[in-house]
C-alpha cells in the first residue's frame, strides 16, 4: 500500500486503459466529475491510450459530441444513455424483494452491458478502471470478454455515507431506510472487493474501512488538480463567503441547512455587511424555496467554478455526513482560499488545522471563528497563502497520476512474469 513502485520499473511505456463511468465526467461541475476527468486527462497527457465508456443520465446529460477537441487527444469516448430516474414502484419493489441497494440497482443497464461487450471485443486493454462502486456489477462481463486487470477506484466508502446520514436524521422512516441502505451498500461493497484485482482508494482512511484481500494491490491516489489550475486569486467580493457543491446530493443539503441555521444567522446579525453566496447544480425546487427564507444569495448553477470561487476570500464546506475526499476543498485550496470545514469535510486531506484551513464541528466554535476572521482579514490572507503552498506540494495531478501509472506498470509486469 503506497510503497515506492518506481524501484522495480526502469521504463514506463504507454498502457491501454478503459475507464468506466456511471455519469458523464464533463462538464467538471461536481467533485466526482472533477476527480474522474482529471484522471482521464492525466493518463492521456502521459501518453497512455485511454478509452472512456460512460453512462449518460438525466442528471449528467452532456453529449460526447459536444466535448472540446482537447478531450479527444489520446482519448476515445463511448456513451450510453441510461435511465437512472427514481421510479417509486421500482423503489418499493426493491425495498421488499431485492438485496441490492436501489441507488446501485438504477445503474444496472442491459444496453450499457451490450456496449461494454462490444468495446471489449473490438479493443484490447491492459487495465479496466471502474470509477466507483456502481460499475462493479459489470465485472463478470469484463472477465468474460477481456484479460485486462480490473481496478476499482473507490471515490469513497459508500456505506459510510448512509450510516452517517441515519445518525443525523430525526425522522424514524429516514433512519430506517438509511440503515437499510447502509447495510445493503456495505454487503455490495465487500462483495465487489472480491471481484477486482486492484483497489485504488482516494484516501488512506478508506483503506481501513475496505477489507481488500491483498494490501500489495492497493494504491492510494487522492484526487488532484491540473497543474495549470494552481493560481492565487484576489477576491473581488472581500466581504462575502461562499459555498459551491452539487445540491442534489443530500449530505450537501443537510450540511448547508445546518450551517445556515446554527452558524450563519448569528454571525450575520453581528456582521450584516458580510454576504453568503451559494452556488450548485441540480438544486431541488423545495431546497431553493428553503434557502429563500434566510439571508443568503442563491446563484444556481454557475458556468465556471473557478471564476465563482475566485471572487471570495472564504469558502465553507459544512459536511455532517459523506465519505471519501472533498475535491471541492482541494480546488479551493489550490486557488489560495481560506477554507472552513468540519472533520468529515476534511477527511482524506491532511493540512494543518488553523494554518492551511480551519476544521471545527461545533456551531459555537464556527461562529467564533468567522467573527474572528471577519474582524481580522490578515488571518484570512495568511491562511489562503498557506493553503496554496500546501495544495501545490501535495495535489498536482501530474505527480499523482505519475505514481499511479508506475504502480499499474509494476502490477502488469508482475502478472507478465507469472504467466
Amino acid at each position: 500500500m503506497n510503497r515506492n513502485p518506481r524501484k522495480r520499473i526502469k521504463k514506463i511505456i504507454p498502457v491501454k486503459i478503459l475507464i468506466l463511468c456511471h455519469k458523464m465526467p464533463f462538464p467538471p461541475n461536481d467533485g466526482g466529475a472533477i476527480a474522474t476527468l482529471n484522471m482521464i486527462q492525466g493518463f492521456a497527457g502521459a501518453g497512455d491510450q485511454v478509452t472512456v465508456l460512460t453512462m449518460q443520465t438525466h442528471k449528467h446529460p452532456f453529449s460526447i459530441d459536444q466535448l472540446p477537441d482537447s478531450l479527444y487527444e489520446n482519448i476515445q469516448w463511448f456513451q450510453v444513455a441510461v435511465n437512472t430516474k427514481i421510479n417509486p414502484s421500482k423503489a418499493f419493489l426493491n425495498l421488499l424483494f431485492s438485496k441490492l441497494p436501489y441507488n446501485a440497482e438504477r445503474f444496472i443497464s442491459s444496453e450499457f452491458n451490450k456496449n461494454l461487450e462490444k468495446v471489449l471485443q473490438e479493443h484490447q486493454f491492459d487495465i479496466v478502471q471502474l470509477e466507483g462502486l456502481y460499475l462493479t456489477p459489470y465485472t463478470a462481463t469484463i472477465k468474460a470478454f477481456s484479460k485486462a486487470t480490473i481496478a476499482l477506484r473507490a471515490h469513497n466508502v459508500e456505506h459510510e455515507i448512509w450510516d452517517r446520514m441515519q445518525q443525523n436524521t430525526t425522522s424514524w422512516f429516514k433512519k430506517y431506510y438509511y440503515q437499510l441502505l447502509a447495510k445493503r451498500v456495505k454487503e455490495m461493497e465487500f462483495k465487489a472487493l472480491r471481484k477486482v484485482d486492484l483497489l485504488i482508494p482516494i484516501t488512506k482512511k478508506d483503506v481501513e474501512s475496505l477489507p481488500f484481500k491483498n494490501h500489495g494491490n492497493i494504491w492510494v491516489c487522492p484526487g488532484g488538480m491540473p497543474d495549470n489550475h494552481f493560481q492565487m486569486s484576489k477576491p473581488t467580493k472581500p466581504q462575502s463567503i461562499c459555498f459551491l457543491g452539487a445540491l442534489d446530493w443530500v449530505p450537501n443539503q443537510e450540511g448547508l441547512s445546518w450551517f445556515i441555521e446554527t452558524v450563519w444567522i448569528p454571525v450575520h446579525k453581528k456582521f450584516p455587511q458580510w454576504g453568503f453566496e451559494i452556488a450548485g447544480r441540480n438544486c431541488p425546487k423545495a431546497f431553493v424555496n428553503h434557502l429563500a427564507n434566510y439571508p443568503v444569495t442563491f446563484m444556481g448553477e454557475v458556468p465556471n467554478a473557478n471564476d465563482f470561487i475566485d471572487q471570495f476570500p472564504v469558502v465553507v464546506v459544512p459536511l455532517l455526513s459523506g465519505s471519501g475526499m472533498r475535491i471541492k476543498i482541494v480546488e479551493a485550496l489550490s486557488r489560495g482560499k481560506c477554507v472552513v470545514t468540519t472533520t468529515i469535510g476534511a477527511e482524506g486531506i491532511t493540512p494543518q488545522n488553523e494554518k492551511e484551513l480551519f476544521i471545527y464541528d461545533h456551531p459555537d466554535e464556527i461562529v467564533q471563528l468567522l467573527e474572528n476572521l471577519f474582524s481580522n482579514p490578515q488571518i484570512i490572507k495568511a491562511c489562503g497563502q498557506n493553503a496554496f503552498k500546501f495544495a501545490s506540494e501535495n495535489y498536482k495531478n501530474s505527480r499523482l497520476i505519475g505514481d499511479l501509472r508506475t504502480f499499474y506498470h509494476q502490477k502488469l509486469q508482475e502478472l507478465h512474469e507469472l504467466s
